[in-house]
């Protein structure tokens, strides 16, 4: 989520499905008859990708589970009438100390490049925050952050830092360095001598390299299984998501679909007697990183899982396993030698008008993942 910078902003009503005038332009709720000139926004703003088909939006703008009339996505048209910018709003169930709340995760947040310079970012973000949902969540970069303050929202720094376990270290360095510029070739030059580095290094430092196999069991995680374990293993925190069987099936036959993410694993872990103690579920593609999008499970058995995790994703050629922070894991990860650090222009952003609801955030007391924010709608 890119937010523009700019200030003076007209004042929007608390009724979400009437049209705003702004500045130089109108908010209005966001329609299906608007999805073609969404799908061109999209490619003028970020070229063409799979995050930007007319399919992919069609479903993530209009076709999710948790539709809400009270919470439509957001269109900015121009003096004549062209949409200049767009705000994809997706409506979640969530619960707080008991209690059903509405929950609202920008998404698709762009604004016309030749638009910039004008007041519809700002005045998009500010409308956003302003609808009726009990809590807004967001993720942004280092302007967004700054903006989101500004109109009156917060960092929730906890949910913004990630995890990485390096699994074949050498050559996870070099995909590492990749992502800094380092070119295909010289890539390919080191990959031969960091497969023989990696080879190595559980011999020499066994404890923070060596996987070895779980003593736990796995299963293929179904959306039966998946829900089971968020009723009883997530219902710990004082905010924590609500799924049922049709949600959860419709989130995982979505996440089936990003073929260009690589494969994605659900897995299920049991005892051999058949007891529940966690899941995870994660994408591994082309890059050899595992992205976790979301991991839980008994607490005292959160480390058993997380060893499953890694071992199964090792087995299967990942150079590292990365997933968003969750403080209940601070402890496993740690003894299991992950690093702990926060993405290059990634915040977690936040704004509820209930004090209470930020504070659980703050003091990390409440179970967020990557399928609860919008890093699986954007990636």
């Amino acid at each position: 989520m890119t937010i523009t910078s700019t200030t003076g902003l007209a004042p929007e009503p608390s009724d979400s499905s009437r049209t705003t005038r702004g500045r130089t332009g109108y908010i209005r709720p966001l329609s299906e008859n608007d999805l073609a000139e969404v799908t061109n926004l999209y490619q003028r703003v970020f070229g063409s990708t799979v995050q930007g088909s007319s399919a992919f939006l069609q479903r993530v703008f209009f076709e999710a589970p948790w539709h809400d009339e009270s919470l439509p996505s957001l269109a900015y048209e121009d003096e004549n009438g062209r949409i200049v910018g767009c705000l994809g709003i997706m409506p979640r169930l969530m619960k707080f100390r008991g209690r059903s709340i509405r929950v609202a995760v920008a998404h698709h947040f762009m604004v016309d490049p030749s638009r910039r310079n004008t007041h519809a970012g700002l005045e998009l973000a500010r409308r956003f925050i302003r609808g009726p949902q009990d809590l807004a969540l967001a993720e942004g970069n280092e302007t967004s952050r700054r903006i989101w303050e500004f109109i009156g929202g917060s960092v929730c720094v906890l949910y913004s830092f990630c995890w990485t376990r390096a699994l074949r270290p050498a050559q996870y360095a070099v995909t590492f360095l990749k992502h800094r510029g380092l070119s295909e070739g010289a890539a390919l030059t080191l990959k031969t001598a960091c497969r023989a580095v990696d080879a190595t290094l559980p011999l020499v430092l066994q404890r923070a390299f060596r996987l070895q196999p779980p003593t736990a069991l796995a299963d293929d995680l179904d959306t039966v299984t998946m829900q089971a374990c968020l009723s009883t293993f997530a219902n710990d925190r004082a905010l924590q998501p609500v799924y049922d069987v049709s949600s959860l099936s419709w989130l995982v036959q979505t996440l089936n679909e990003k073929r260009h993410r690589g494969t994605l694993h659900r897995v299920a872990v049991r005892t051999h007697s058949g007891r529940p103690l966690g899941w995870y579920l994660y994408f591994l593609g082309d890059s050899g990183v595992a992205e976790v999008l979301q991991i839980g499970g008994r607490e005292d058995k959160l480390g058993e899982v997380l060893d499953h995790l890694f071992y199964h994703a090792w087995q299967r050629g990942a150079v590292a396993a990365t997933g968003p922070m969750d403080p209940s894991l601070c402890g496993p990860l740690s003894q299991s030698h992950c690093m702990f650090h926060r993405p290059d222009n990634c915040w977690m952003l936040v704004h509820s008008h209930d004090p209470q609801i930020l504070n659980a955030l703050h003091a990390g007391d409440a179970f967020l993942s990557r399928l609860e924010g919008e890093w699986w709608i954007a990636a």
